[in-house]
């Protein structure tokens, strides 16, 4: 592949795995204070370019806070983070699929510049030990799931 095509695929939208270890008030910008429990946190994303960059930052913890997610990463511990290229932004789709499918969601977190309710999902045990929530993210990965067009 030439840096050329490399680039152009530098697309798409992510999702970032965070573990809280306890249940704890985090302020969270202009959302405020917000209760968020125990728990493993999936918080989907997207970066229409440098998609890569954008992951990179989300492994660090020294940054000023720009979204949302960055208040709740300073105190929750990175676990994993997954990336979809697609030239095609669906971070709304990919969000909508997720509420039927996790615990939890956290009101307006990470949405204020679209109409979904959140961008952050919870639940009690790690997705990752979830064969369907495996099965789920490789076939987002390969292309869009025919139950959710």
């Amino acid at each position: 592949m030439v840096e050329g095509q490399r680039k152009s695929l530098d697309k798409g939208s992510y999702l970032l795995i965070l573990k809280l270890r306890r249940s704890k008030r985090i302020s969270v910008g202009r959302l405020g204070k917000l209760y968020f429990k125990k728990g493993f946190y999936i918080y989907v994303g997207s970066a229409m370019a440098h998609l890569s960059k954008r992951m990179e930052r989300h492994c660090r913890l020294k940054k000023r806070p720009h979204w949302h997610i960055d208040y709740l990463r300073k105190v929750a511990q990175f676990h994993s983070i997954f990336p979809i290229s697609s030239s095609l932004k669906l971070e709304c789709k990919i969000a909508k699929a997720l509420s039927r499918r996790l615990g939890w969601k956290v009101s307006g977190f990470g949405s204020s510049d679209c109409r979904c309710e959140s961008h952050l999902f919870g639940m009690e045990r790690d997705p990752l030990h979830s064969k369907d929530f495996i099965r789920w993210l490789q076939s987002f990965r390969r292309g869009i799931p025919k139950e959710e067009d």
